[in-house]
């Protein structure tokens, strides 16, 4: 069975192609929250994830395990690993990030996080140092344009930039904090059929950062 046979990446050095290709799996398999796991390798013991790797999903097609700070791995934590890899599960997209990784994983990691990237989370994820909502709403804008009706996307890209304007400014304001509110909200309420994709929807995120 070879790696691209079923949804399991390594990326390395770029922390917003990670949290594009997981959004870009929440939207094509309609994943549940529920079924979203996030680990950190400082944290988790490789056994655990391997174990994790064994829980099927609850509520979707696919479940989602993303395993961060892949530099704090061992070699013996990548061998035990590694046999998740060579036997992956197709109703598991796993996805590891981080700034490095040891053999024997290293032969895993996606040689297409070497490419230059012009996606929308790229551009959204450098952004956040102050307010920029302006220049939010056209990269918005840019983007319906060719993908008209992939508003999850455009959510996921504002939580994304809400959560950078709290991490550099080291502070959340009521704002900020009301913003991320409403745009989770939107979020579940998109996935349950409560609103639906059109001009209403694109309107109100365009007055919401605006």
């Amino acid at each position: 069975m070879k790696k691209k046979d079923f949804d399991n990446y390594i990326i390395l050095g770029h922390p917003e192609k990670a949290e594009e290709l997981q959004l870009h799996l929440i939207n094509k398999y309609i994943v549940d929250d529920f079924d979203i796991k996030t680990l950190f390798a400082e944290e988790t013991s490789a056994v655990r994830i391997l174990e994790e790797t064994e829980f099927l999903p609850v509520f979707s097609a696919r479940k989602i395990l993303h395993v961060k700070n892949s530099e704090h791995f061992l070699k013996s934590d990548c061998e035990i690993i590694k046999e998740y890899f060579d036997r992956p599960s197709p109703h598991i997209c796993v996805i590891i990030s981080g700034s490095s990784i040891k053999a024997p994983l290293n032969k895993y990691v996606d040689v297409d996080a070497d490419k230059d990237l012009t996606g929308l989370f790229p551009k959204i994820y450098r952004m956040g140092a102050r307010d920029e909502g302006e220049k939010l709403v056209y990269l918005f804008r840019e983007h319906l344009k060719d993908n008209e009706k992939n508003f999850r996307t455009v959510i996921g890209a504002g939580l994304m930039y809400l959560r950078n304007i709290v991490r550099k400014q080291k502070k959340v304001d009521r704002q900020t904090l009301n913003k991320y509110k409403r745009l989770q909200q939107l979020d579940f309420k998109l996935k349950t059929g409560q609103v639906h994709p059109g001009p209403e929807l694109e309107i109100f995120l365009y007055y919401l950062f605006s």
